[in-house]
């Protein structure tokens, strides 16, 4: 008897090795990543958020902050009410980009400061608390207006678009509307309480980029922002459930406040970045697979026993069965000369011509529906030994 031969894989090449093999790869993503790292370090991200100061695209504001700039007035964007720092309110206009935004507790908190404020867009809850005269209104036609009201700044602009959105009266009120349209509808609004001055523009597109130069928007955007030499420019947003500070001191207001430390995200990622490169230094790396012979024979039989102990652990009678049925038309096909390639309609026509069994039967005992249960699984495979028996008895 000839003794077996056993087989183990070639042992890896080594890092070193590999390394020397695949150099250029190596320099080449080397290269690549050191531009990534040029470019990621000398670009500045671009603001595409809506009234952004440092949105340069359509949608945004810079138009009108880098103007304010030109003439000396020092214009801060900021992301949440509370980080908002004024050293003195009286020098500083206080300018809600997105007013549609606020709650109705931002809304008080705002309105409850100490200095100019303007709104550039509005809902109905910011002009009820800021007049309970006033509402919002959706539904009219966009159209070029005349200031027609004694507000300076809106004289100055004499013609401003009233768009989708205006502020329209639904009782007695002391604002001061400017630029009504034909519904009734107003593109702004002023009110002068002992805490400073309420302006509300409802058309937000007199402060975009892409329409500052048109109808009287650039003299309107500029001069209702610009009247004090300090703008504090916050950008409404739904994540932001802070309140407006105090005057003269950092505010620490915060309705949901962050009881994680600092940085304590971007730790979090840095730790899951280590250990998914960890795992792939130290992970198991499966190589080729390696042919080796068995050290025994196993003979045929044996196999099939096993494999039919797994099909009967698994319940699986269906796929068993399927297998056998399978088989035993392969058998019958070979004596009777059907090909393999032949369908089930020949296969049925040459078993009735040879066993003289009606085809219904027959297509039920090799095609019917796969048993759900062992005993249903013992019927067929009788009937299958049957049906094989009567073709070779021919």
């Amino acid at each position: 008897m000839t003794a077996a031969v056993y087989t183990t894989p070639a042992a890896p090449d080594s890092v070193r090795v590999k390394a020397s093999r695949s150099k250029w790869w190596l320099i080449g993503f080397g290269i690549v990543l050191a531009l990534v790292v040029l470019i990621a370090a000398t670009s500045r991200p671009t603001d595409y958020r809506q009234l952004s100061i440092d949105n340069p695209t359509d949608s945004g504001a810079r138009a009108v902050a880098q103007i304010l700039g030109d003439q000396g007035i020092s214009v801060r964007q900021y992301e949440s009410l509370a980080s908002i720092y004024m050293a003195d309110a009286s020098t500083t206009t206080l300018v809600i980009a997105g007013g549609g935004y606020l709650t109705d507790a931002q809304i008080t908190s705002v309105l409850r400061h100490r200095g100019d404020v303007v709104f550039i867009g509005a809902s109905d809850q910011l002009v009820q608390a800021l007049d309970a005269g006033l509402g919002m209104s959706y539904d009219f036609l966009p159209e070029g207006v005349q200031a027609d009201c004694d507000d300076p700044d809106a004289i100055a602009a004499e013609e401003v678009r009233v768009e989708w959105a205006g502020i329209v009266t639904t009782g007695p009120t002391e604002a001061e509307l400017c630029f009504g349209g034909r519904s009734n509808a107003y593109a702004m609004a002023v009110v002068d309480t002992d805490l400073g001055k309420r302006t509300v523009v409802a058309n937000e597109d007199v402060y975009l980029n892409s329409t500052l130069t048109t109808w009287g928007n650039a003299a309107l955007a500029l001069r209702t922002t610009g009247h004090h030499e300090n703008v504090a420019w916050y950008l409404g947003n739904f994540t932001d459930p802070t309140l407006l500070g105090g005057e003269g001191q950092k505010p620490d207001v915060d309705i949901t406040p962050d009881f994680l430390p600092p940085g304590f995200g971007t730790a979090l990622y840095a730790l899951g970045l280590a250990a998914l490169v960890g795992a792939l230094w130290k992970g198991r790396r499966f190589g080729p697979l390696a042919v080796e012979p068995l050290p025994v024979v196993v003979r045929a039989s044996e196999a099939t026993r096993g494999r039919a102990r797994l099909y009967r652990r698994a319940r699986a009678y269906g796929r068993a069965t399927a297998a056998l049925r399978a088989a035993s038309a392969r058998r019958m096909g070979s004596r009777i000369g059907v090909p393999r390639s032949a369908g089930r309609d020949a296969m049925v026509g040459a078993l009735e011509r040879a066993t003289g069994r009606a085809a219904p039967e027959i297509a039920r005992v090799l095609y019917g529906p796969p048993p759900t249960t062992e005993a249903q699984m013992i019927a067929i495979l009788d009937q299958l030994d049957a049906l094989e028996g009567e073709v070779h008895n021919q």
